[in-house]
């Protein structure tokens, strides 16, 4: 053995006494946390109301067959709360597989970047992990175990996952999205609202912030509206007409562009263009020849030519761009806090002008 094979095995063993042992603890040691909630306690030295669900192993994973534990604590903060929790239960918290994150309005609404701070530096709490506003209280929407749920709290992860539920009334969001967006000029967040329903959950509508600021809800057809104005991948009903002319049409495609204008000494103005094409999937009148499929178009176009106009003007009072309208501008004028004030000088006095264009592409099955 050489003189510098004798040095470097040295050097080895003298280096593998200072290490110390891994940090790693068994998985019967640890409790996963698969969903948490935070809310605004009535105490006003300790706000914080946090609630965690724990997912309890099962042997046999099955409909019906998922267990877990739910646990809450009042603290001044939310690390302080978790730090207190863990003396209530018999193992260490892991939040790797935390997938789901609630507030109420009273916590994300006051200061969201306050609220969301801890979960944006903890490195164990993943960035694609689903947030949301939960009523009345996060706290009554984690205490819910669904029948159908086969893991402890993956039933409400799959309500939010876009593979597994294509509704168009649910609008999902991610905590890193959703802290970007309030840090980005020229674009508002927007979050889903989560209610109880029949030991199951209700989320067909949203809540639309102003800066940071919350702003105010959208009913279910709003939400429907700007969940395919945001998704153009969304495929899903539209409802139109009144008695005898009332119809569906069910939509294959839908895509949409908007142009900002500002003519020098005008008002400035937004086009709206929308392309939909789809089928009639319900009707209430005959169709039989092409003429009445290209009048049906005509109504179509004009109704969501109002409704969307509609959708626009409620976005603007609140003021609140969910769409991203600021951006739009700034992508031509420049970004700058100069750029920033006169496009909120602008979006107050936009007026909208919606072209929709509609093309039925049938009747669908009739026998």
């Amino acid at each position: 053995m050489s003189k510098w094979h004798i040095i470097l095995i040295s050097l080895m063993l003298t280096v593998s006494g200072v290490l110390c042992g891994c940090g790693f603890r068994d998985i019967d040691k640890r409790f996963f946390v698969v969903s948490m909630g935070v809310d605004k306690s009535s105490d006003p030295k300790n706000p914080y109301h946090v609630t965690l669900k724990l997912a309890i192993p099962a042997a046999q994973v099955a409909a019906g067959k998922s267990n877990s534990q739910i646990i809450s604590q009042n603290a001044d903060s939310i690390p302080e709360a978790i730090r207190v929790m863990k003396a209530k239960v018999d193992k260490e918290f892991d939040f790797a597989h935390c997938r789901v994150l609630l507030f109420d309005k009273k916590i994300i609404g006051e200061n969201p970047k306050t609220a969301l701070n801890w979960f944006v530096r903890r490195r164990d709490i993943q960035g694609i992990s689903y947030i949301a506003i939960a009523e009345p209280s996060s706290k009554k929407v984690l205490q819910i175990n669904p029948k159908s749920e086969r893991l402890p709290g993956n039933s409400m992860v799959f309500m939010f996952d876009e593979t597994t539920n294509t509704s168009t009334y649910i609008l999902t969001e991610i905590l890193n999205d959703f802290y970007s967006k309030l840090r980005e000029d020229g674009i508002d967040p927007v979050l889903p609202i989560i209610r109880p329903a029949e030991k199951s959950y209700s989320i067909d509508t949203v809540a639309l912030y102003g800066g940071t600021k919350l702003k105010g809800d959208l009913d279910r057809n709003e939400t429907r509206m700007l969940n395919e104005m945001l998704n153009t991948s969304k495929r899903g009903q539209i409802n139109m007409g009144k008695g005898k002319e009332h119809f569906f049409i069910n939509v294959n495609r839908f895509s949409n562009n908007i142009d900002i204008i500002t003519p020098a000494k005008q008002k400035p103005y937004a086009n709206v263009y929308i392309k939909i094409e789809g089928y009639i999937e319900e009707s209430n009148e005959k169709i039989n020849t092409n003429k009445e499929l290209l009048e049906y178009q005509r109504k179509a176009s004009l109704s969501i030519n109002s409704r969307i106009e509609e959708l626009l003007k409620h976005l603007q009072q609140m003021g609140a761009d969910p769409l991203g309208l600021g951006l739009k501008y700034e992508a031509r004028h420049g970004s700058g806090q100069k750029q920033e004030d006169e496009w909120k000088g602008i979006y107050k006095n936009l007026d909208f002008h919606v072209h929709s264009k509609v093309k039925i592409d049938g009747s669908g099955t009739v026998y």
